[in-house]
């Protein structure tokens, strides 16, 4: 098998066939059952004999032992990270359901969960510490995988409720699971955020956890007022041609704002290794962190910018129709097939279309949707008639023009008429300032900062 298909499949075959991690969840689950049985006949035997009866004090002392002993060597931290495993891949299943999405991508959930608990307890050498202290760093890494876990469920939500909003889906049977989903992953982080400041004092690692929880709140803004932007254009018939703007100022703020708690997040885990637990696995989650989450976002917004204002400036460089000569036309965008309200562009091929409708499609090309001619003024002084040719015919008097073009243009080796804008993927309405969610690799930011502070 190794010589046909490969190292790589090899193993996945090997280790789906060895159930691996149904072996350290089923040795887990043994182990603590058994710890469990025995600490609760010993203290109930010493307590009867004693006088003393079974309080709450003493069942968070059981508790607390039985897990301090979970994850007291590497073998033990591998079977709690195969039951996380369990736990969150049915958890990611059960929101799924609940929204209605059928996206494979998002049932990841399972994987992405363990494996960030694992890293972590390697990072802080969870299984080497005192049983206190192991605890209070047990329970800090959790905190950590909560907030990922929530981040994970936003990047679940987020296309759903866009997909809803954008296609003016009535039913309401279908927009409140998703709405209430979002309320939670708002409500969550502020409740973890008001308990944990209530109980510690600030440091490095309360930061960072409260760095993420701000940073998904505001994701969820984002999200929202998107998915309120898309509704309100639902109730309108004409065309909203500032909407494609609103979204994208939104949805760049917002990731403006993640950068720059990205660079924070990044001075936050440089400050940790250097003044209080440094390591080889903190300093190479630091420069994971440092090329996905912070250089990446930087270069893929900084390129949607410029695509972006390249558009805009081709835009503005075509002829505008108003008024009179708009109602003249008495056609429709031969894009989005609506008729022109306020005003229209005039390509040099004579076709009309809408501002917006052209600056959607010359972010995938600088071609005419209709003929394929490149979109660019020869003259700047041409006067353009307000003949539509938006039904595939040639204006009065352009056709022996035209046709003397084209031959000069062939005898002369005209340059290709479709070109392609390099590497730009942004279509309708999805020009994120960033990398996206979903699901992005969340394990560097949350493990580069996590601390060991006191």
């Amino acid at each position: 098998m190794y010589r046909i298909y490969g190292l790589q499949l090899l193993l996945e075959d090997t280790w789906k066939r060895i159930r691996f991690p149904d072996i350290l969840r089923v040795f887990w689950l043994t182990r603590m059952t058994a710890q469990a049985v025995i600490l609760v006949y010993v203290v109930r035997v010493v307590r009867s004999e004693s006088g003393l009866q079974l309080g709450w004090d003493l069942f968070w002392d059981l508790t607390s032992n039985l897990i301090i002993s979970g994850c007291d060597s590497m073998l033990t931290v591998l079977g709690m990270s195969a039951v996380i495993s369990s736990l969150a891949h049915y958890l990611g299943l059960s929101i799924l359901a609940f929204i209605g999405s059928t996206e494979e991508e998002d049932k990841r959930l399972g994987f992405v969960a363990p494996v960030l608990f694992f890293i972590l307890a390697l990072q802080t050498g969870l299984s080497g510490l005192d049983p206190e202290e192991r605890l209070i760093r047990l329970s800090r890494n959790m905190c950590l995988l909560l907030t990922a876990i929530l981040h994970f469920i936003h990047g679940m939500t987020d296309p759903v409720l866009m997909s809803l909003s954008a296609s003016h889906v009535s039913s309401v049977r279908r927009h409140v699971p998703v709405l209430l989903v979002s309320l939670v992953l708002f409500a969550l982080p502020v409740l973890l955020s008001y308990v944990l400041w209530h109980h510690y004092v600030l440091n490095t690692w309360l930061f960072a956890v409260t760095a993420f929880c701000v940073e998904l709140c505001l994701k969820v803004l984002v999200s929202l007022t998107v998915y309120a932007l898309f509704m309100i254009d639902g109730f309108y018939n004409v065309l909203w041609e500032k909407l494609d703007d609103y979204v994208y100022y939104v949805r760049s703020t917002g990731n403006i704002v993640e950068f720059v708690f990205g660079v924070i997040m990044f001075g936050n885990g440089a400050y940790t290794m250097m003044f209080e637990s440094g390591s080889k696995i903190r300093a190479c989650m630091m420069c994971l962190h440092a090329y996905f989450n912070i250089y990446l976002q930087a270069r893929n917004g900084w390129k949607t910018f410029i695509n972006r204002r390249t558009a805009v400036k081709k835009i503005n460089s075509l002829p505008e129709v108003k008024g009179t000569r708009l109602r003249e036309i008495e056609d429709v965008c031969a894009i989005c097939y609506q008729e022109f309200a306020a005003s229209a562009r005039i390509t040099p091929c004579h076709h009309y279309f809408h501002a917006l409708c052209l600056r959607k499609w010359l972010y995938i090309q600088d071609t005419c949707p209709m003929c394929h001619q490149r979109v660019y003024i020869e003259d700047d002084g041409h006067e353009h008639s307000a003949f539509s040719n938006n039904n595939g015919y040639v204006a009065p008097g352009q056709e022996r023009a035209e046709f003397e073009e084209e031959e000069g243009g062939a005898a002369g080796g005209a340059e290709p008429e479709n070109e392609l804008l390099e590497d730009n993927d942004s279509i309708e309405y999805d020009e994120e300032w960033g990398t996206q969610p979903g699901v992005t690799l969340v394990e560097e930011e949350y493990i580069n900062d996590d601390t060991d502070s006191n």
